[in-house]
């Protein structure tokens, strides 16, 4: 009898914690809910409760299987793909090879996409059905990472898709996944209402209804979860990371991620929008397009003190895209260090002996301090002889739209990529803008080297392992460290709060989605 009673303690409780109410209270809103709209983190963290791709990255950024339960290369340019059979849409249709071949067609046809997918759908020649659960992805090269690439993309429905734009996803009717979670109602500015899917091919989700609430404000978010009125905040800075952690009702959860911090760089062009004389008349000549000039901005930059006085200790010093561990890493590009003399020589070599004048942009809601981060690099640049007019920051919404307009002449940025090594990286960022060829996708200052784009290329079509490592390490130096296409600053750590009673799974790819959230803790 005593046993009986304990099991249906156990499924009473089993049954309260699948049907808990969830809060988070994020800092930074998604931009639509097309899961093809914008390849950009807030949109991934949104939409892939909805959404399914055809693999997952687990918290250590491994692959796992999603959609797709194998894949193999039946030769250079052909990939068979096995699905998951037995999945339905949030409308109780079944999902199938079909809803794959169009939602691997579908980014080419978004258009104004703000950050667009296609560069992980430009390998992609054609999709052939061989039956309910088995297709062949055809490639227009030899594409070793396949599936790193299309693995991905959200899967949409084809019949709910078909013909649909983003008013038809951001008010629902067209936002119909296979994801744990079925789309409510979306309050632009305020909240999105999700319900558990309780026919998710991974069982019941652990929350029954959610709510992402977008609290830009950082002391608002954590005095809403000291109040209780969210259960779960991103971005804790670092200074509020031990108040936090001394009240017995809440956790923080914190780690490292594969974000990238670092300065781009209008270089290409032959003249730059926030770039003047020392009396602030604009120069008719784009300094930044000297590589001297480039390198003496890093040459001024103390990276250490930025990491330590302004991130709160929150960071690791970077002189690449990827971190140690991650494939492409290169051992021999280190941070580079401040030298404030040999700052000011460059720029007297390159012509520019007085300096001259700089508007410098960041975010100030993107990551933690980042409008502290840019006003200590707008002292830092000060005192190596550019003269700084203005430090401005703005909302991740408004400054993602300008600097894809090349408004700006450096501004501070974030990346963190889906995959676990350099390729992502180094085609989004680096490579020669071709949206159509998926390369360039956030390379939002059209920097350009045909060299680099031989050697990424090269690496992109290489099968084995060690030698494509190889060739991404060559491709980084080149760029970054002969070229300084980017200022790599540091990789971000990050700290999520919660209240007791939940635990925050740390992830590599700094993700906000609720998968990482667990009852327990």
């Amino acid at each position: 009898m005593r046993a009986r009673s304990l099991a249906l303690l156990a499924a009473l409780t089993l049954s309260q914690a699948q049907a808990a109410d969830l809060v988070f209270g994020r800092g930074t809103e998604h931009a639509s809910i097309d899961p093809h709209f914008n390849d950009a983190g807030n949109d991934v963290s949104t939409n892939q409760n909805i959404f399914d791709r055809l693999v997952e990255m687990n918290a250590r950024q491994e692959m796992t299987p999603g959609l797709a339960t194998a894949w193999r290369a039946l030769d250079p340019m052909r990939w068979e793909v096995k699905l998951r059979p037995g999945v339905t849409f949030h409308d109780g249709s079944s999902f199938g090879p079909e809803d794959v071949a169009f939602s691997l067609d579908r980014p080419n046809r978004v258009v104004g996409a703000a950050a667009p997918w296609t560069r992980s759908v430009a390998s992609v020649a054609g999709v052939d059905i061989v039956d309910a659960t088995t297709i062949i992805v055809r490639t227009k090269t030899p594409k070793p990472m396949l599936m790193d690439e299309i693995g991905n993309v959200f899967i949409v429905s084809k019949r709910a898709a078909t013909g649909a734009g983003l008013d038809d996803f951001n008010n629902g009717r067209a936002a119909i996944g296979t994801g744990p979670y079925r789309f409510v109602s979306w309050q632009r500015g305020d909240r999105l209402e999700l319900r558990g899917y309780a026919a998710h091919w991974r069982g019941t989700p652990e929350f029954d209804r959610v709510t992402l609430r977008f609290i830009p404000n950082t002391a608002s978010r954590i005095a809403d979860l000291m109040a209780g009125s969210v259960d779960v905040i991103d971005g804790v800075p670092p200074n509020d990371v031990p108040t936090i952690a001394a009240r017995k009702e809440l956790r923080v959860w914190s780690g490292l991620t594969n974000r990238i911090t670092f300065l781009a760089i209008d270089s290409p062009r032959a003249i730059t929008p926030f770039a003047t004389d020392l009396s602030g008349v604009p120069l008719a000549k784009n300094p930044l397009a000297d590589v001297r000039v480039r390198r003496a901005i890093s040459k001024m930059i103390n990276r250490p003190a930025i990491v330590e006085r302004v991130a709160g200790g929150q960071g690791v010093l970077a002189g690449q895209i990827v971190p140690p561990g991650q494939g492409g890493y290169a051992d021999d590009l280190l941070p580079d260090t401040m030298d404030v003399e040999m700052a000011k020589r460059l720029l007297a070599e390159a012509g520019y002996p007085q300096g001259f004048g700089l508007t410098i942009h960041s975010s100030n809601d993107r990551f933690p301090e980042d409008s502290a981060v840019l006003q200590a690099l707008g002292q830092m640049f000060t005192r190596g002889g550019i003269k700084v007019n203005a430090v401005n920051s703005m909302p991740f919404n408004i400054i993602i739209a300008q600097a894809a307009q090349q408004k700006f002449s450096l501004f501070l940025w974030a990346y963190n990529s889906g995959a676990p090594d350099a390729s992502e990286g180094l085609k989004s960022l680096l490579a020669t803008r071709n949206v159509a060829a998926g390369m360039g996708g956030s390379n939002r200052t059209q920097y350009s080297n045909p060299a680099f784009d031989a050697l990424l290329a090269q690496g992109l079509a290489e099968f084995d392992e060690t030698r494509r490592n190889a060739i991404f390490a060559e491709a980084t130096r080149l760029a970054i460290r002969d070229d300084v296409g980017i200022i790599p600053l540091y990789w971000q750590k990050h700290s999520w709060g919660t209240r007791a009673g939940l635990r925050y799974e740390t992830n590599v790819q700094d993700d906000n989605a609720v998968r990482f959230v667990h009852p327990g803790g």
